[in-house]
């Protein structure tokens, strides 16, 4: 099936197909603490993550991977060619994977949140905390001769448990359907990744307005503005240096919904001129401060949360964005389907701030 090709190592190597290759991915997975306890079920559904795994350790691209098929321009094949071969299904799950997580990429904005993607090896996962972070302990203080030096305790937090969800979605292609050629599928893919890299977005907003443990442990701080319903410029000065003065953190992202960030255009200068008015000409929705704007329809009205994405949040990833393969009971088709299993936790508290446009601080 496939022809001996270089790799990146100068090595010649024939690519796996079939049983050999269901076994390779098979012990990839195995040997990974995350994937091992489905290892199984992962080889079976030919999982685009183990075979991309098995391309990095031959050290061979996904081009290249279809260079040794024969095909000159892979967007010219028919769906058919690739998706009825159980041969080459790895293949076409990752090739799959590239358009979903295409327009995953593309409209998804979670990333542009997130200070640190965490993996582990669970489901759910531990807390750790540091004990007292607005104590005096944590200053950098001066240290007498054979003083201690002062110490900030990390521990678990026996309280609270973080558990993620398998999140997903997927194509199913009717035969009439596997006539078209792989570039017209690509499109439909970006399209259904564009709606989930939406909803992953929609999840880290949620958790950065509300926290994410239900007892409100990692509730965000709040504050007003000076006259309640009438948020002037002046405002978001003060919120951001009060962020910084009282909390140490620098926010460098304005989370609000469309008719927030209007009335922030809209602000004027006391000759009645729009403050922002180069930046409404060229398109631009205008810094928040220092803060990049970040509109989304998911902060309610009245609401700006300001984000230092240094610290405020930190993704929890079980199994990264993957496609495999699977027979629908119900429908008799035959699909791919994009899961991840991951959670979004907030890390630091207080590297948030919500502004609350309807107070009087």
């Amino acid at each position: 099936m496939f022809k001996k090709i270089k790799n990146n190592r100068g090595e010649t190597v024939e690519l796996k197909t079939g049983s050999a290759l269901k076994e390779q991915m098979r012990s990839i997975a195995q040997s990974d603490k995350r994937l091992a306890v489905v290892a199984d079920t992962l080889a079976k559904e030919n999982s685009s993550i183990l075979f991309r795994a098995y391309l990095e350790q031959e050290g061979v691209t996904l081009n290249d991977a279809i260079r040794a098929l024969g095909i000159q321009n892979i967007g010219l094949e028919q769906v058919r060619a690739l998706y009825e071969n159980d041969n080459t299904k790895p293949l076409f799950n990752t090739i799959i994977e590239d358009g979903i997580r295409m327009g995953f990429a593309k409209t998804g904005r979670a990333a542009e949140l997130v200070a640190k993607t965490i993996p582990i090896d669970q489901m759910t996962y531990s807390y750790y905390v540091m004990e007292n972070p607005d104590k005096e302990e944590l200053d950098f203080k001066l240290v007498g001769q054979a003083a201690p030096i002062p110490v900030a305790v990390i521990k678990l937090d026996e309280k609270h448990t973080i558990r993620v969800y398998k999140r997903g979605g997927g194509v199913e292609i009717t035969d009439e359907a596997k006539s078209m050629n792989i570039d017209m599928l690509s499109l439909h893919l970006t399209l259904r990744g564009q709606r989930m890299g939406r909803t992953d977005e929609y999840l880290a907003i949620e958790r950065l307005l509300n926290g994410y443990f239900d007892d409100g442990t990692d509730a965000a701080p709040t504050i007003g503005i000076k006259t309640a319903n009438d948020f002037r410029l002046t405002d978001m000065w003060y919120a951001g240096q009060y962020m910084q003065d009282e909390f140490g953190f620098t926010p460098k992202r304005a989370l609000m919904n469309l008719n927030t960030a209007e009335k922030w255009a809209a602000q004027k200068e006391d000759s009645g001129n729009l403050i922002f008015l180069n930046e409404l000409k060229n398109g631009q929705i205008p810094d928040l401060i220092n803060s990049k704007p970040f509109v989304s329809s998911r902060i309610p009205d009245n609401r700006i949360v300001l984000v230092d994405t240094d610290f405020a949040l930190a993704e929890y990833e079980y199994k990264p964005l993957s496609v495999e393969s699977d027979r629908n009971i119900k429908t008799q088709v035959e699909g791919s389907y994009a899961s991840k299993s991951s959670d979004y936790v907030p890390f630091e508290k207080n590297a948030r701030l919500i502004i609350n446009l309807d107070q009087a601080r």
